[in-house]
């Protein structure tokens, strides 16, 4: 009896603590965004009530990503779909084109008081080749990607009220590289999308913004430190990522291999990007962990130089990323790493 007993109660709490845990995901604010670090701060914000999925995933290029069925069915459940835009994730137009009906669309990049820059004008030339793309080798489940449709309408999307009608095509995407910059205007913006989303939440919203926001100016305040041991202010970059937390922290960018993702430079481009590098003495490369390394080695060679590691997307699986605060920290540090290679 005793055996029996035991064994009902265990269903029993089994059976409360799943419709507990239902009850939970019902209570909270599901969010479903592009990228890693906009997921981050969602996070950092919401707390225990929010869900949030970033769909590109760790060691990928949002710029290379391809939506497929699954990705959909992350949707179903959420109130926000929150993308970067400025072509930086065009495939999210994809992707809720098939998407469920009434998902609240918030693209970060239209967030007021952002200041956006303009996207940098490089040091190599473009000849007209066509540049190999290189495909993305996050999907090799054999899912058939999301049809591409030409519009996309009906969603009921409520986005960020946009600062003007300007096209942001000719804006940097990057703006999250900026920790003042998400401080000031992204954080903002969020914490009302939450409060919207979940009004009796607003104190617990509230007082998560306004840590967030310390910790913000705190941050800024140990990149600019980690920056300030640098022999020089000028460096290489495998992509152009950087522009934000380059003029936050008065870097200069010498050159880019790649300018747009996916793109092969020439050897007439690799031969300037060398000779650029070596006229200015730098000693590293800065590479990224989404896109392949191979070309960056081969250049940094050439110069006499080394490959350091930046991210501009995060990792939660790694310790050392998996908070907007530590990847923002890795990157300064990898920066210092570069900036004190210089041979001036």
């Amino acid at each position: 009896m005793k055996r029996s007993g035991g064994l009902f109660l265990a269903i029993a709490a089994g059976f409360w603590i799943s419709v507990f845990s239902a009850f939970a995901w019902a209570q909270s604010v599901n969010v479903v965004t592009s990228v890693i670090p906009a997921a981050y701060i969602f996070e950092e914000l919401g707390g225990a009530r929010v869900n949030v999925t970033a769909l590109v995933p760790p060691g990928a290029s949002p710029h290379m990503f391809e939506p497929v069925p699954s990705d959909i069915r992350k949707l179903a459940r959420a109130r926000y779909f929150v993308n970067i835009g400025g072509g930086l994730d065009a495939w999210s137009e994809r992707l809720l084109a098939a998407a469920p009906k009434g998902i609240e669309v918030v693209t970060l990049i239209d967030t007021p008081n952002l200041n956006l820059l303009e996207a940098a004008e490089h040091h190599h030339d473009h000849h007209g080749e066509e540049k190999a793309a290189m495909k993305d080798e996050h999907h090799g489940h054999g899912e058939e990607k999301v049809a591409m449709k030409d519009e996309h309408h009906g969603h009921g999307e409520e986005k960020v009220a946009q600062e003007s009608g300007e096209e942001h095509g000719a804006f940097d995407p990057h703006f999250w590289l900026d920790p003042i910059r998400v401080r000031d205007a992204v954080v903002p913006a969020v914490t009302q999308r939450l409060i919207a989303a979940d009004p009796a939440g607003k104190d617990y919203y509230e007082k998560r913004r306004q840590d967030f926001h310390r910790r913000l100016t705190a941050l800024d305040q140990r990149v600019r430190s980690e920056l300030a041991k640098a022999k020089v202010r000028k460096y290489i970059a495998f992509h152009d990522a950087w522009v934000y937390f380059a003029e936050r922290y008065g870097l200069e960018e010498v050159a880019v291999v790649q300018e747009f993702a996916g793109e092969e430079p020439t050897p007439k481009e690799v031969a300037k990007l060398v000779r650029d590098a070596r006229a200015e003495g730098l000693g590293a490369m800065l590479v990224e962990p989404q896109l392949s390394p191979r070309v960056a080695q081969t250049i940094s060679k050439e110069f006499g130089g080394r490959t350091v590691v930046v991210d501009p997307l995060g990792d939660p699986g790694d310790a050392a990323r998996d908070s907007y605060e530590k990847l923002l920290q890795f990157n300064a540090r990898s920066f210092g790493k570069a900036l004190q290679s210089s041979v001036n």
